[in-house]
């Protein structure tokens, strides 16, 4: 895990646990591939507490009390790609396994339409199929944005969006 941008392998933590606590986690990999992250067993305090995996890469989010969380990586370091959680409320959107379902695009006379009922949108870009950037939109700021001036031809896009708590989903919408 990292602490004040030190690495450590072995973190302890205080004795009073505040479960709206996150402990970014970061890896080393010297060859790439499929590796799986897991709890072996808990005991005390987390022996019947939750505790969240969030892939910031994938926007994923695994219950390791549930099940095992497997991932695939390039050779290199990662040193912001996870963050445990010990509450699915911690991030202040209530169940971000379910954040994805609250977050709607839709398209109706080629007018793009965004929007997000549960936290503010932070980025928004358009992709076509082949992953050309079409559309970009920084620090949006509001819980809905209009995309009404893009110049594509009928096809299928891809729209990805980040929202203020870094939580990101891409959803593919049909622009006609």
């Amino acid at each position: 895990s990292i602490n004040d941008s030190r690495k450590l392998t072995i973190q302890g933590r205080a004795v009073s646990f505040d479960d709206t606590e996150t402990i970014p986690l970061g890896y080393k990999s010297t060859i790439a591939g499929d590796f799986t992250i897991a709890i072996d067993h808990a005991d005390g305090l987390f022996a019947d507490h939750a505790v969240y995996l969030e892939d910031k890469t994938t926007g994923k989010v695994q219950d390791l009390a549930a099940g095992n969380y497997t991932f695939a990586t390039a050779i290199g370091t990662f040193a912001e790609r996870f963050v445990l959680h010990y509450s699915s409320k911690n991030l202040g959107t209530g169940d971000f396994e379910n954040l994805e379902n609250f977050v709607l695009v839709s398209v109706k006379e080629k007018v793009i339409k965004v929007t997000t009922s549960k936290e503010t949108l932070k980025d928004v870009a358009i992709y076509d199929i082949s992953g050309k950037l079409l559309y970009e939109k920084n620090k949006v700021g509001n819980t809905e944005l209009l995309i009404s001036n893009l110049q594509s031809s009928n096809q299928v896009l891809l729209v990805k969006v980040t929202l203020e708590n870094d939580f990101t989903t891409t959803k593919k919408v049909i622009f006609k």
